[in-house]
């Protein structure tokens, strides 16, 4: 598929629109959507006390914070555009997508690319700082280019590898994702290696969609994230982030079946239910992509931006939401407490109903006893307490049929359910004490209202996978 034709569109007026950054009343310490209304956002990154992101728009759109929610846009980085961009993307007019920033060596090095819709005539450059302030940035020339076939040379991501080198993941569509090395000193790319290795790829996909890439050290492995299929399509894009891991920086990455991401491998790692016609309403966001990932000394951080909000009237948002790291070493978004509406995704999109001697989906009337929080207990489970007490597997049962209950919190392993993720952005709840083999299940897979929700054999159907909707 000719990039004419793929589904991501940069028209650059709704970027300007949505380069603003509006204030939402929201607790710093729990994830969240921000007030930050900007495509593709860099890496956060702090000095000081602030915060800052870069994002798609004229010139390098450069936003601050002081708790990572309530931003304020601080105008273009480079408001000129490279005297490079003239040969690299001829009529590019310093529109510039998807930047990322690191600090190496005392200095910030920001990467923004340059393109034109329709075409992969793209070229990536860097410019540099000492201290973020928005007027501070110089220029430093064409790091990477690319020409009609071939790669894309967009979306740059710059992280260093185990023993502190420099490295840029980049590109889009076409022929997937590449690695180079950059020159520690310049920050452009290093002459002494000219390979651009690739890592990731969809073969047999139309257009290889893929793009978006983020890598990270840790603990012994390299942690590649990718975003999958379309954007910029507001409630109907298709985008989710995909993610596999590696011992070497240059691959190959495998996702958790093993299967190498260069061969169109990928685990979910965080997606969202999208408007795909069938008349089940999307989530309350929709298209997550961009990762990022800040360290602090409390625990890491993940950037998205969703591409469309729904109390947003389907703007694109960035999100900051903490970021867990199971034993087995793969990383987890941990999700908002809430409070939540849990419906099925059955199509009476009954609500999850606290009351009687189980609960029970019925109708959404927002209603008290339909109202959810989630509270988050590691290794991917969750407790979801309603104010009359939390869901529990009726007498800790451990077999199919069991009934579900309210009963005090303790967090014995029956309050406790493991939030699996499917492809179609559902999540499956399974149960800790039956060791994930038995799901929250409406019973009989019934559209009756008051049907009971118990538990059974975790089968992956429509009646065991549930929405969150914010309250």
């Amino acid at each position: 598929m000719s990039l004419a034709t793929r589904p991501r569109s940069f028209a650059f007026a709704p970027r300007l629109l949505a380069a603003l950054c509006f204030l939402t009343v929201l607790t710093a310490a729990r994830a969240a959507e921000t007030d930050c209304l900007v495509r593709d956002p860099s890496t956060m990154i702090k000095r000081g006390d602030t915060y800052w992101i870069y994002g798609t728009g004229p010139g390098t759109q450069q936003f601050s914070s002081k708790d990572r929610l309530h931003w304020t846009n601080r105008g273009p980085a480079l408001p000129r555009k490279p005297d490079w961009v003239a040969k690299a993307s001829p009529d590019n007019t310093n529109a510039v997508w998807a930047p990322d920033v690191h600090f190496y060596h005392g200095r910030y090095w920001l990467y923004s690319a340059y393109s034109h819709w329709g075409t992969n005539n793209s070229g990536i450059g860097l410019a540099t700082s000492t201290n973020l302030e928005p007027t501070s940035w110089v220029e430093q020339g064409l790091v990477v280019a690319s020409a009609n076939g071939g790669v894309n040379a967009i979306d740059p991501c710059i992280f260093e590898d185990a023993g502190g080198k420099p490295w840029l993941s980049y590109g889009s569509y076409v022929t997937g994702i590449k690695l180079i090395p950059l020159d520690p000193e310049t920050g452009l790319r290093a002459a002494g290696n000219t390979t651009a290795y690739s890592i990731a790829n969809r073969p047999g996909v139309p257009g290889d969609q893929v793009e978006a890439s983020y890598i990270t050290y840790r603990d012994g492995f390299y942690y590649l994230f990718v975003n999958w299929d379309a954007c910029c399509a507001g409630s109907k894009s298709t985008y989710n982030i995909r993610m596999g891991r590696s011992k070497s920086v240059t691959g190959p990455y495998l996702d958790k079946t093993g299967k190498d991401m260069e061969q169109g491998g990928g685990t979910l790692f965080l997606g969202a239910v999208n408007d795909n016609g069938s008349g089940r309403p999307p989530d309350d966001e929709d298209g997550p992509g961009h990762v990022g990932i800040t360290h602090e000394p409390g625990g890491d951080w993940l950037t998205t931006h969703y591409e469309w909000a729904r109390d947003r009237h389907g703007a694109t948002t960035v999100n900051v939401q903490r970021l867990a790291w199971d034993d087995d070493g793969w990383p987890r978004a941990v999700l908002d407490p809430g409070p939540y509406t849990v419906v099925s995704f059955l199509p009476t999109h009954d609500a999850l109903t606290a009351g009687g001697a189980s609960l029970q989906a019925q109708p959404d009337t927002r209603a008290a006893n339909q109202r959810w929080t989630l509270g988050y207990q590691g290794e991917g489970y969750y407790s979801l307490v309603s104010s009359a007490g939390a869901l529990t597997v009726a007498g800790d049962a451990t077999k199919p049929g069991a009934k579900t209950t309210l009963a005090p919190l303790t967090n014995r392993a029956s309050q406790l359910w493991y939030l699996q993720q499917n492809d179609d952005g559902t999540y499956t709840a399974l149960s800790k004490n039956s060791g994930k083999a038995l799901a929250l299940d409406v019973s009989g897979c019934s559209l009756n209202d008051g049907t009971p929700v118990g538990e059974w054999t975790s089968l992956g159907n429509d009646c065991q996978k549930w929405s969150f909707r914010r309250r």
